[in-house]
Formats: C-alpha cells, sequence, structure tokens
C-alpha cells in the first residue's frame, strides 16, 4: 500500500481536517497569537474552493492540503483570493481559465517527506486534464518586514519576475527599492527562499516586481503565476514519473 493518497476531500469531516490543520499548522506558525475559539481556519472562499488533501495511509490522518479555486466555479460577486492584495485585470481579461492555489499547508513533522511535491503532483494532472491555460497564487515570506528580504525580493524582481504586459500590480504602494543586479549573490540566496517559492520556480512559475504587506496574517507576499504553455515541461513530467 502506498505510504500517501492524495485527492479532494469529499466529506464534512474532511473539510474540518483541513480548517484544523490550516489552524494549527499554519495561522499559529505565522501568528502564535491569533487563537481562534473553534481551532479552525475557515473563510468565505472556502464555500466554493475545492480542497485538495494528503492523507497518511498509515494513519488516516490529513497531514497536507491545499485549496483551489478556478474561473469557470468562482459564483457572481465573488472573485479570487489574490484579488485582496494584487490587481490581474489585464491577466483575467484574456479569457483563459485561470486555477488559483491557496491555503498550503503541510503538518510540520511531514515537511521533509514527498507530501508537499504530492499535492503539486495531483495540481499539475488536474490542471491538465481540465484545461486550464494560467495557475495563479501568493507565496509568503514569514513576517511583515520587507527589509528583511530585501535581497532575496530583488533577486525575484530581477530573474522571475512576470512580464509587465500581464499588468500585475500590488495594491499597497509603499514598495522597496530593488538591490542591483550585480549586488546579488544568487546561489545564497537560492538556497535561503521558502520551500514552497523554490518548488513554484523550479516548475517555471514567475512572480511579481511589487509585494504586499499581510499584516493580519503577518507575512509578506508575492503574486505567482504559472503559463501552462511556457512552464518547465522536463521538470514537470520528471515530477509526474517519480512521484
Amino acid at each position: 500500500m502506498e505510504r500517501f493518497t492524495v485527492r479532494f476531500a469529499k466529506t464534512q469531516e474532511e473539510k474540518n481536517a483541513v480548517y484544523a490543520l490550516r489552524y494549527r499548522d499554519m495561522i499559529l506558525e505565522f501568528r502564535p497569537e491569533m487563537q481562534f475559539v473553534d481551532g479552525m481556519d475557515i473563510t468565505p472562499y472556502d464555500e466554493y474552493a475545492k480542497q485538495i488533501i494528503c492523507i497518511d495511509n498509515e494513519t488516516g490522518e490529513v497531514v497536507g492540503c491545499y485549496r483551489i479555486i478556478t474561473s469557470d466555479s468562482i459564483p457572481e460577486g465573488k472573485g479570487f483570493v489574490s484579488e485582496e492584495e494584487f490587481s490581474f485585470e489585464t491577466l483575467k481579461a484574456t479569457g483563459e481559465p485561470i486555477a488559483e492555489l491557496s491555503r498550503a499547508c503541510v503538518k510540520r513533522e511531514y515537511r521533509n517527506t514527498a507530501v508537499l511535491m504530492l499535492l503539486l503532483r495531483f495540481i499539475v494532472l488536474y490542471i491538465r486534464e481540465n484545461g486550464y491555460r494560467f495557475i495563479i497564487g501568493e507565496a509568503s515570506f514569514g513576517g511583515t518586514d520587507k527589509g528583511k528580504y530585501l535581497r532575496e525580493l530583488s533577486y525575484l524582481t530581477h530573474f522571475h519576475a512576470v512580464d509587465e504586459s500581464y499588468g500585475i500590480r500590488s495594491l499597497e504602494e509603499e514598495q522597496i527599492q530593488t538591490l542591483a543586479k550585480e549586488e546579488l549573490c544568487v546561489t545564497d540566496i537560492k538556497r535561503e527562499l521558502p520551500p514552497l517559492i523554490r518548488a513554484y520556480l523550479s516548475f517555471g512559475a514567475k512572480t511579481s516586481a511589487q509585494s504586499f504587506t499581510d499584516r493580519d496574517f503577518g507575512s509578506v507576499d508575492v503574486f505567482v503565476l504559472l503559463d501552462i504553455q511556457n512552464y518547465n515541461e522536463a521538470y514537470i513530467n520528471r515530477l509526474l514519473r517519480i512521484l
């Protein structure tokens, strides 16, 4: 029997396990002072999102999760999570189908296992099978001090910025002055990037040149865009074969 199973949550019990995992291993990790009485992280977006779960088959426990919202499933008057922090009207105006990822979470004890990559593998297969052109979302640096991540943000801007034609803009006016490219030690910076951002970049994803400070959540966020017609096909195919 395989150690892990990845699929969509089917029952309310499984969804509640997701909300509890997100609260315990994501919300409290970023903002330990945020105490929810019910011990669950539930937002209005969960009403029309699908929950992807990774189950440890040895224990039956949900140990990883992702939330996915697609452009063809958003109710009238609702939107993507990312629109709270970034404007991307030009991207939406292309009319191409979009899938948004959010609330990625892996239980602390499983972060050195294959759980994250299994979740991403499931997502890639789902995106391919259902014909979505763009995958969007946000990736976070812990804390709200942008200056702490000056090198990392400068690196993303110089080497992995989304094409300006897509018009991705942060809703936060105050932005840091990036360092010059020659001031950056790329090898060191790559090693220090959060694991999720490293994974996205390996897929061929691009990030916004601007960032957003989420003071409620306690993070500095960048917008992430992966174009299925222009990604790292060799890396993704290797992921699909190996896992």
